[in-house]
């Protein structure tokens, strides 16, 4: 047991350590999972091609189907994070999100002289941007490459500093977790579960407004603060982005109506490949006099157009999938080891509610793997083992699935996570000088956010 709890800690270290160092998840994810094998007791064969590449498999007890390694974990996100990627690069390059961000900016931000108040709405509109495309349907990675040219567009026209510019990247980690939202969370809670994308709607959208408030002041404080030091904004080694005029872009109203399709099939139909393939095939329809080049002219130039844009989004959602399925592998090998079983049966053991337990494995497993989707395929089952698929069920399924959702996160946005990597590439800054913000905004806002939401369905359990 004290070799197996090393091996784990061992190999957690150097996940996380190679990640800090840009090490790819890709070979980095099962060289850690081997280590975890060896030191374990488990062949390490086995445990690559059996535990990290896994299946899903349907429970014979109860009928369920089960979630495993990278190859469930593919199953599970694939529809969202690859249709996903594929709508948010037609959604960009279409000017669509462009007009979008311009429209707010000209209307509500810049009309205000004082350059304080300027960031303070600034920070709001990236916030409104960020959850309209979270509730479109966008995937949280995809909304990052949309919204980056957005942010840095709004960041020059006011002078937020651009260290600045990953904590308005995640200005949305609330919207992830929300009601309805058509999100990898939600996907996951829905295959495991069972439950509606809406389940425990009041205690949900109740938290997904403190942690957003939450978020708004903490952004913004951070940047008038050291705007009043007389930090701006440059463009370092970014490319800079084109002004309203490079470009026609569609009409402000035109350009919602794809992201109002995905949200109303996802909230009716609740089938997430149906909802943006209609997203995508809206934008290209409504959108298609902006698929153009300005030196190429004709329909053969235009189909080449929607053509690039999608072969693009569809390398960007196949590199998010690999890179959140990794650790999904990683995560499979530590739960079939005896350390950690050991320690779920401690937490189990302990005398407290099953909704706290359940919230409580899942933050744990999240700050280790760093990857949702991987600690919501380990947690759920495994309290839903123990406390629903039994004879006498002692936890709503609802309440699980909402408090999960938002738990998972938490811890996830450590230094080492993904959003955090991509957001702080994109601008070109350190990840020490960029973090601080963040970490309050995703870490402590949501854990705040996790914790309201147990609290109110504790008390009024009615409510999932």
């Amino acid at each position: 047991m004290a070799l197996g709890i090393i091996g784990i800690v061992v190999a957690l270290a150097i996940f996380l350590y190679g990640a800090y160092k840009n090490v790819s998840v890709l070979y980095l994810a099962p060289l850690c999972g081997v280590i975890v094998a060896v030191t374990n007791g488990l062949n390490a064969n086995d445990a690559f091609t059996s535990l990290y590449v896994g299946a899903v498999e349907e429970n014979a007890a109860t009928g369920v189907w089960e979630i495993g390694g990278v190859c469930g974990m593919i199953t599970a996100i694939f529809p969202t994070v690859f249709l996903g990627g594929l709508f948010g690069k037609v959604l960009a390059d279409s000017g669509a999100a462009q007009s979008i961000a311009s429209t707010l900016v000209n209307k509500f931000v810049m009309p205000v002289n004082n350059k304080e108040k300027q960031a303070k709405r600034a920070v709001l509109i990236m916030l409104l941007i960020e959850c309209i495309l979270t509730y479109g349907g966008v995937d949280g990675f995809v909304a990052i490459f949309a919204t980056f040219p957005i942010c840095m567009y709004m960041a020059s026209r006011i002078g937020i500093p651009r260290r600045m510019v990953p904590a308005m990247l995640a200005l949305s980690c609330g919207a992830n977790s929300a009601p309805f939202v058509l999100s990898i969370n939600n996907i996951i809670c829905m295959s495991i579960l069972q439950t509606s994308p809406g389940a425990a709607p009041i205690p949900g959208f109740i938290s997904f407004i403190v942690i957003e408030v939450g978020v708004y002041f903490i952004c913004s404080t951070f940047i008038i603060k050291e705007m009043r030091k007389g930090e701006t904004f440059d463009y370092g080694n970014c490319e800079p982005i084109p002004d309203d005029n490079a470009k026609k872009l569609p009409h402000f109203a035109l350009a919602m109506i794809p992201l109002v399709v995905v949200f109303l099939l996802f909230a009716i139909v609740q089938i997430a490949s149906l909802a943006l393939v209609s997203g995508i095939a809206a934008v290209i329809i409504l959108m298609a006099p902006h698929f153009k080049d300005n030196e190429k002219k004709g329909f053969p130039a235009w189909v080449g157009n929607v053509l690039n844009s999608l072969n693009i989004g569809a390398a960007n959602g196949a590199s998010a999938i690999m890179t959140l399925t990794a650790a999904a592998g990683f995560a499979a090998v530590v739960q079939h080891t005896d350390a950690f079983n050991g320690f779920v049966g401690i937490l189990f053991g302990m005398k407290a509610s099953p909704l706290v337990i359940g919230i409580v494995l899942a933050i744990i497993v999240v700050a280790f793997t760093s990857s949702p989707p991987a600690a919501l395929s380990i947690a759920l089952p495994m309290v839903a083992a123990a406390y629903i698929w039994t004879a006498n069920p002692v936890l709503n399924p609802n309440a699980l699935a909402r408090c999960a959702a938002i738990a998972v996160s938490t811890f996830e946005t450590l230094p080492v996570n993904g959003l955090i990597l991509i957001t702080t590439g994109l601008a070109q800054v350190k990840i020490k000088d960029a973090y601080l913000p963040m970490f309050l905004q995703t870490v402590i806002m949501t854990l705040v956010g996790t914790i309201l939401c147990a609290v109110i369905l504790t008390v009024a359990p009615g409510l999932a």
